[in-house]
């Protein structure tokens, strides 16, 4: 009786870890706090040209030096997965001055693209 009850609680505590993993092979979820604060990033590439990529950071306002953090974050690892180097140019670099952070309805929205091999 005992072993049958050691065995339902593992695979119960197995089967709802499984629940959280979301595919990403993290049980304790992808979320990485950026200046004490978390947020919700993406990053999108031209259809025509991958290179070219877009990043969307959500409420910026809640920090803009975690911001920047998280949206450099994201792009490395957008250039990363695409063509193996996380070099990038952007047109607005996320270390200019606050007051030329191109900010829309309170996101943080950079554009760049990802060197490549050249």
């Amino acid at each position: 009786m005992i072993r049958a009850l050691v065995l339902m609680l593992i695979t119960t505590t197995t089967l709802s870890a499984c629940g959280n993993w979301g595919g990403k092979g993290n049980p304790w979820g992808n979320r990485v706090a950026y200046d004490g604060a978390y947020f919700r990033v993406k990053a999108s590439s031209d259809k025509d040209n991958r290179q070219n990529f877009t990043v969307d950071v959500r409420d910026a306002g809640k920090t803009l030096v975690g911001a920047r953090q998280a949206a450099s974050a994201k792009a490395a690892e957008y250039c990363i997965r695409q063509y193996g180097r996380s070099d990038m140019t952007w047109e607005v670099s996320p270390e200019v001055e606050d007051a030329m952070l191109p900010i829309v309805e309170g996101d943080l929205i950079l554009r760049g693209t990802c060197d490549g091999w050249r």
